[in-house]
């Protein structure tokens, strides 16, 4: 039996003892009303079909209406916002990607949340990351797309979805290493960029793999290389850039969470709830369609890896000479 697995029947297990806390928190929720799943980026995207699979799932278990709000800008962060002053009942829940729970706070002076805001419901997934040409380019490998650059710098401009993420500070180590200039172009999230790289309006884009793979298998764009450490079962011929020679090493993951002060045992709920979806066989397939491997973890566990992943990020921000805006 799988790890994974493992922790599903275990959560489940204490969720179906109508003794335990987890119990009696469920029949108080229900009398509360509908549950807003925010999600700070646009319809369409998968951060946003995760967060629609998840909410699915979810009301059946919880008994009440989940519904997923789209309150798209600033890569998250208008969402961690409307979070941080939603009532602490666990009734307004957001979706988020390590952007805007650890970057965001790291490159925005006053971006109007910050960690302690906010409690952990657990880990959704993880996933990674992509580079990618329009399918009008020749081009078949990183190689191949910065001897573009150096011949017509105008070809050096990079689609990411947000304005100081982790691909932008992965693009500067690369010019820096490379002496090459590529030039980040930031967008409102990940749909319009690959939007622009289908439609010719822009050289390449980085972004999670689950946003280029419908137009990779379409051939509408091209995916050049995975960034993470390792390739991915989903385009399993695509090599990662470390394996091409470029430091690259970008590693995502995506979470739920609640305002803080929301009661333990609510969070607890919720994390069992969230737990279940992710064990749904229909909800796994969907996922690793869009290349996000499930990993549900527990509020502490997601408690944890946040801090972990701001411990290795800040100081590849403050290297970068990244002014806080």
């Amino acid at each position: 039996m799988t790890r994974f697995r493992m922790r599903v029947l275990a959560i489940l297990a204490a969720f179906l003892l109508t003794g335990s806390p987890l119990w009696a928190a469920s029949q108080a929720f229900v009398s509360g009303g509908p549950v807003r799943i925010l999600v700070g980026f646009p319809a369409g995207g998968t951060i946003d079909v995760v967060a629609r699979l998840l909410a699915e799932q979810m009301r059946h278990d919880l008994g009440v209406q989940v519904l997923v709000e789209n309150t798209t800008g600033a890569g998250g962060q208008l969402a961690a916002v409307a979070l941080k002053r939603a009532a602490p009942d666990g009734h307004t829940l957001m979706v988020a990607p390590d952007h805007t729970m650890v970057v965001i706070p790291l490159t925005i002076a006053q971006p109007g949340f910050e960690a302690a805001d906010f409690a952990p419901v657990g880990e959704i997934a993880t996933y990674v990351g992509a580079l990618a040409v329009g399918a009008g380019s020749d081009v078949k490998d990183i190689d191949g797309f910065i001897q573009k650059v150096r011949t017509n710098p105008k070809l050096g401009s990079v689609g990411i979805a947000a304005a100081g993420s982790k691909p932008q500070f992965a693009l500067l180590a690369i010019s820096r290493e490379k002496g090459v200039a590529l030039t980040p172009v930031p967008y409102r999230g990940s749909v319009p960029m690959v939007q622009d790289l289908v439609g010719g309006h822009l050289p390449a884009g980085i972004t999670a793999l689950g946003d280029f793979i419908e137009q990779h298998a379409g051939g509408q764009l091209r995916v050049i290389a995975i960034t993470n450490e390792e390739r991915t079962s989903q385009l399993p011929a695509i090599p990662t850039a470390l394996e091409q020679g470029y430091p690259m090493r970008l590693n995502f993951w995506l979470g739920m969470f609640a305002p803080a002060k929301t009661p333990a045992d609510v969070l607890d709920m919720l994390s069992a709830s969230m737990t279940k979806a992710l064990g749904d066989p229909q909800v796994m397939e969907r996922m690793k369609a869009l290349a996000f491997d499930p990993h549900p973890s527990s509020p502490a566990e997601m408690t944890a890896e946040m801090q972990a992943d701001t411990k290795y990020w800040a100081p590849l921000v403050e290297a970068s000479g990244w002014v806080k805006q």
